[in-house]
């Protein structure tokens, strides 16, 4: 800034000079007189120099400028009056009163005031306008019915006044285009709206007024394009990606809308990257479906739904499965391949209700005609029969003595229609085990029943163990009875009659005791439990499906069964 300190020391010299005639001292008694120059004036933030002079008194001066508290004075030098002054920040034109004080070496003192004027300086503050962005859409475009956000948030001014938001007011005007303001608050640091409807492009100016604390404005404008219904893009989503074996069901589960009404109807198309051979069933629907193609590793698929609207209008969106080689699987899948809605159960793909248990698993695999076999079974289940000797039959009309189960390695008894045959349908046990788990309660031993052909006549699981590996069926000693798992992985859950099984390789399950067949497992039931006593043991009801605990005493049907090598 420039500095005033000329014009000061010059009117100090003339004032000394007028003082008086050169010879003599002045007494000592004689009173301190003070000069500290003429008024002058700065423009706020300028710096300009300070002088004085005194005379009288003993001739021995210290000095002291005073101001108001906002006015900074730099005096490092007392024993003289020099010292420089910075003009405050004020809005409109401001005086302030200085005063310079001697005081001589008696104690005597002697002031003068002089005026500062400071005029205001205002730098103009900066107006900004900041657009919301929407993706694939070019800067400040939009299709019809969007959310359209000017911010004039980050406008600002480089001398505010005071502590108050250096932008005092703010004001939005529409200046070209169709009125889209209506009610729109237009006083605010942000103006939000909604790009109307119609149906070619048009576009639409505004104006930004910023007003700072001294009253500066500054002004912003923008354009802002609507692109109307033939520019509105489809809203696409080709939905989330699962992870599928080959075989199984791939299910394309998409969606598409369009805000332009006139933009309908919109005609929808899935592709594939896959190099190999893949059919999409029902590709131009929203809800299409593929069986998962045979792979050798985890291979990634990308399947993309692009939406054409009316106008030509195309978005894609794309969505990538993950298909793992077929499973080796050591168990058995549920036998289920229907779909099921709200009112029926059907055997065609149903979409409404993705993720079935009908979509997946080796069922779904052997109804794609895909799934290898060692032998045969319905949906997923993969048996084999044995001959008394153990040895594989391949002839499907005749009876084996067991069946294996190629996908578990369990071998299973088939049951016999002989009544007087120990594996005869129809015979009864009562649960009783002298070791293993059995709950503190060995089970009961059925003494003199009648209700099997064991031939002491002790009608209880033991017994039947000791009988059937005495004989050794199928050329094997460790038949035992099933646990509860072992049992359920013969359970056929896509039967809609009892029994609840692959009746082609279990053929004979008995006749219904109060119209259920339950048979028992090995694994004694925790409820029930009275005095640390377990009087209960689980057993399956195939021609419910469910299973349950029953009291040990109770006659029930047993299915024995055995792990051991398996025979391919």
């Amino acid at each position: 800034m420039p500095t005033k300190s000329f014009f000061l020391i010059c009117c100090l010299c003339l004032i000394s000079a007028c003082g008086g005639s050169g010879g003599s001292d002045t007494p000592s008694s004689s009173p301190v007189l003070v000069n500290a120059g003429a008024d002058f004036s700065l423009l706020e933030g300028e710096t300009s120099d300070l002088a004085g002079v005194a005379s009288g008194g003993d001739g021995n001066y210290s000095y002291a400028w005073n101001a108001p508290d906002n006015i900074q004075i730099n005096h490092p030098d007392t024993s003289a009056a020099a010292a420089s002054i910075i003009a405050p920040a004020v809005t409109t034109d401001t005086s302030y009163t200085l005063s310079l004080r001697a005081t001589d070496g008696e104690g005597k003192s002697g002031s003068k005031t002089i005026v500062m004027s400071v005029s205001p300086i205002n730098i103009l503050p900066e107006a900004t306008i900041q657009t919301n962005a929407l993706e694939n859409y070019p800067e400040n475009s939009y299709p019809v019915n969007a959310t359209i956000i000017l911010d004039a948030s980050a406008s600002s001014d480089a001398d505010p006044q005071t502590d108050a938001p250096e932008v005092a007011t703010y004001l939005w005007q529409q200046v070209a285009g169709e009125d889209v303001l209506g009610d729109v608050p237009t006083d605010q640091s942000t103006l939000t709206l909604i790009s109307p409807m119609h149906l070619e492009p048009r576009e639409i100016d505004f104006m930004l007024t910023v007003t700072d604390q001294e009253g500066g404005q500054a002004n912003a404008r923008v354009t802002i394009k609507l692109v109307g219904e033939q520019g509105t893009l489809p809203d696409v989503d080709a939905g989330k990606a699962i992870t599928v074996f080959s075989g199984e069901l791939l299910l394309l589960y998409g969606e598409s809308a369009t805000q332009a009404p006139n933009a309908r109807p919109l005609v929808n198309l899935w592709r594939h990257d896959f190099s190999g051979e893949l059919t999409i069933a029902n590709e131009q629907q929203l809800r299409a479906h593929v069986i998962a193609p045979q792979v050798t590793t985890s291979t990634s698929i990308a399947f993309e739904l692009t939406s054409t609207d009316r106008f030509g209008n195309q978005f894609s969106d794309t969505v990538t499965y993950n298909v793992h080689p077929p499973n080796n699987a050591k168990i058995n899948d549920t036998g289920v391949t229907q779909n099921t809605n709200d009112t029926s159960i059907q055997s065609a793909f149903l979409h409404e209700y993705p993720g079935q248990d009908g979509h997946y698993g080796s069922d779904r695999i052997d109804v794609s005609g895909e799934l290898k076999k060692a032998g045969r079974g319905d949906k997923g289940f993969d048996f084999t029969r044995l001959n008394k000797n153990g040895d594989p039959i391949d002839d499907t009309s005749l009876v084996g003595a067991c069946v294996r189960d190629n996908t578990t390695g369990l071998v299973w008894e088939s049951k016999s229609a002989d009544e007087d045959s120990i594996h005869y349908v129809d015979n009864l046990y009562t649960w009783y085990q002298e070791e293993g788990s059995i709950g503190n309660f060995e089970g009961v031993i059925n003494a003199n029943s009648t209700s099997c052909t064991i031939a002491n006549g002790q009608c209880n699981t033991q017994a039947l163990l000791e009988q059937v590996n005495q004989d050794g069926l199928c050329g094997f000693f460790d038949w035992r009875i099933p646990t509860l798992q072992e049992l359920q992985s013969i359970q056929h859950f896509g039967k809609f009659s009892a029994p609840l099984a692959d009746t082609e390789y279990f053929p004979l399950w008995g006749s219904p005791i109060n119209q259920s067949l339950w048979y028992w497992t090995n694994q004694t039931s925790a409820d029930g439990i009275s005095d640390d006593t377990a009087r209960n043991a689980w057993a399956i009801d195939f021609a419910s499906g469910v299973d349950n605990f029953l009291n040990k005493a109770t006659e029930q049907k047993v299915r024995l069964v055995r792990a051991g090598r398996v025979k391919l």
